[in-house]
């Protein structure tokens, strides 16, 4: 093993409707520290809407991200592992073909994980990287094929909400032509708000059962995955993506309906010269824009905070909690003492 090193490690993987992901850390007390991140486009929400299954191509292209990632692994002395599959998988009609197909040819175990559980652990991921200073916390996680809301109440008390709204299928549904202009975007708006609105319901429901108050004002809206950190990235014009300058950025409203505006009118082409637009978002980053510009809207909120860390992140602090012999997961609800070193990775 060419990495070792002095404390545990960990890792996690995290295979979404777009992007298939890495995280290597290790623990040195209650810290943790990146050791390797890696992220490879594969697409698997591509043809879902039609076909209602995760078609064969995309299932290679995850497998072959997979089989690079077993490659990264042998460099490190990873003590556990946990591999989460997400939004399309969770959907899919061949969902249990998909984990036997990645068990068969990679030997990773993956799990499909819940909604609430992805909820959660996304959640997690950002309360140990980020802190909402007194605020009330309400996280979204826009992925590919779904978004989950999270909001930590008083005690062990967590409200989660998830919709199979996703950039990618959002994308494919109403944004198909190139450009798509201003009254596709509409239309695509008016269907991520009526799921959104639903949501909330949803959210606002389940803290009444419980007696948590949910302030009326004052909630720090936080957005972690793809589209949230892609915005963060495209606002600062990054030539090359860096967590810890996207960590923390603030978008506002305005700005995401500028950039609403914009790519709605620019063909698919165009939009690969946008600096801080990861290649192989370009079609997909106007559908994510949409969701969370009507998130904002529907929680009366004129701006979020960006948070690189999410449900990957979420994952390996819930390998290391239970190293530590803590309460782990969603059973334990989204907090953490665990935190992760700001330092370059």
């Amino acid at each position: 093993m060419g990495n070792s090193v002095s404390g545990k490690c960990f890792a996690g993987l995290d295979i979404g409707s777009h992007t298939t992901r890495l995280l290597i850390a290790q623990k040195l007390g209650t810290e943790l520290i990146t050791l390797r991140a890696e992220r490879r486009i594969t697409r698997l929400a591509e043809g879902f809407q039609r076909a209602g299954a995760i078609t064969q191509e995309a299932q290679r292209r995850n497998i072959e991200a997979l089989k690079e990632y077993v490659g990264i692994l042998r460099g490190f002395e990873v003590e556990k592992i946990s591999c989460g599959a997400t939004g399309v998988v969770r959907r899919a009609e061949n969902s249990a073909e998909v984990l036997e197909r990645i068990g068969a040819e990679t030997g990773i175990e993956c799990r499909v994980l819940s909604e609430e559980t992805e909820a959660t652990l996304s959640a997690k991921g950002i309360l140990s990287a980020i802190r909402p200073d007194g605020k009330e916390p309400l996280m979204f996680d826009v992925g590919g094929g779904s978004t989950e809301f999270v909001m930590p109440g008083t005690g062990d008390f967590v409200a989660c909400a998830s919709r199979p709204l996703g950039a990618a299928t959002l994308s494919e549904a109403y944004l198909r032509d190139d450009p798509p202009g201003i009254e596709a975007v509409n239309r695509a708006a008016i269907e991520a708000r009526r799921q959104i609105d639903s949501a909330k319901v949803q959210l606002y429901e389940s803290s009444h059962k419980t007696g948590t108050i949910i302030p009326s004002q004052g909630l720090l809206l936080a957005g972690t995955a793809g589209t949230a950190t892609t915005l963060a990235a495209m606002k600062l014009a990054l030539k090359r993506y860096d967590p810890y300058l996207v960590n923390g950025v603030v978008l506002t409203l305005d700005w995401l309906s500028s950039t609403i505006g914009s790519l709605a009118l620019m063909p698919v082409a165009e939009r690969r010269m946008i600096a801080g637009l990861e290649p192989g978002r370009e079609d997909i980053i106007l559908g994510g824009t949409v969701i969370v510009s009507q998130i904002l809207s529907c929680f009366g909120s004129d701006s979020f905070i960006v948070s690189d860390a999410g449900l990957l992140e979420g994952l390996v602090v819930e390998l290391a909690e239970r190293e530590s012999g803590l309460p782990a997961g969603a059973a334990s609800g989204p907090r953490t003492d665990l935190t992760w070193r700001l330092s370059k990775r």
